[in-house]
């Protein structure tokens, strides 16, 4: 639904970017909401404090030439995050062109991986990855709803031990996006453009983006016949199955 922007609502330094603006909701199922503002902006809106690694993320990105341009953050009664459009589409409205969306996708997680370590903002991503799991065990967590079509496991036991076996192995050797999924990718003239919601980005092992970039493409194309297709455009040099497996045992409990 298109409306008109109301500026009393926001905060006084957005009001020259709302004035006389249209918007449209497309928030997502976080607790953030956003808007598209028919002047070439996007408007996030969340409680206050949780925007602030995205607003800083999302410039790093953009520095690096993979994101949108941070217009401004504010963070008053709540956070305020406003970006510049996108240039491009989602891969989930390009599934027309599933070989484009597979090398898009791949095309963009090699560039992000391949960029040095050093000087990302946040480094500590990965141990709170694998301490959330862990906690999460305890707790008798234990869910199936997001593994891979070829990986299985016969109870959280057997998941447990897979975590517990091979936690050791993932070492942090990337910037990860940290939600690497085609709802986040853009793509215009059939290559990659960009990708957006970076408020989860740290560094961590490559394989946590790997994970989610199959995870996505196998549920949005509804199979996954085009898992190889992807890896050849990736590389297969740069994945371990073995790697995948315990991601995968990971997130049963995350």
């Amino acid at each position: 639904m298109c409306y008109t922007i109301m500026n009393n609502i926001f905060p006084s330094a957005l009001h020259p970017y709302l004035e006389g603006v249209k918007a449209i909701d497309s928030s997502g199922r976080s607790v953030a909401s956003t808007l598209y503002l028919d002047n070439g902006y996007y408007l996030k809106t969340a409680p206050k404090g949780t925007l602030t690694n995205e607003a800083k993320f999302t410039k790093w990105f953009h520095e690096k030439g993979l994101s949108v341009e941070v217009v401004l953050y504010l963070s008053d009664d709540k956070d305020y995050l406003l970006t510049r459009k996108a240039e491009g589409e989602v891969l989930t409205n390009c599934l027309d062109h599933p070989i484009d969306v597979c090398k898009t996708l791949a095309t963009g997680l090699l560039r992000l991986h391949s960029l040095p370590i050093s000087d990302f903002p946040v480094i500590d991503k990965q141990d709170v990855y694998i301490q959330t799991a862990e906690e999460n065990y305890r707790k008798g967590c234990f869910t199936k709803d997001y593994l891979l079509p070829w990986i299985d496991f016969a109870n959280r036991d057997e998941a447990w031990q897979v975590l517990q076996a091979h936690k050791h192995l993932l070492q942090p050797d990337a910037v990860v996006h940290g939600d690497y999924c085609l709802p986040n990718v853009l793509m215009k003239n059939g290559e990659f453009n960009g990708m957006i919601d970076l408020g989860q980005a740290g560094v961590a092992n490559r394989h946590i983006d790997l994970y989610w970039a199959l995870w996505s493409l196998c549920y949005n194309l509804g199979t996954d016949a085009y898992t190889h297709t992807f890896l050849d455009f990736y590389g297969r040099h740069h994945v371990n199955l073995d790697l995948l497996r315990t991601i995968a045992a990971i997130e049963t409990f995350v």
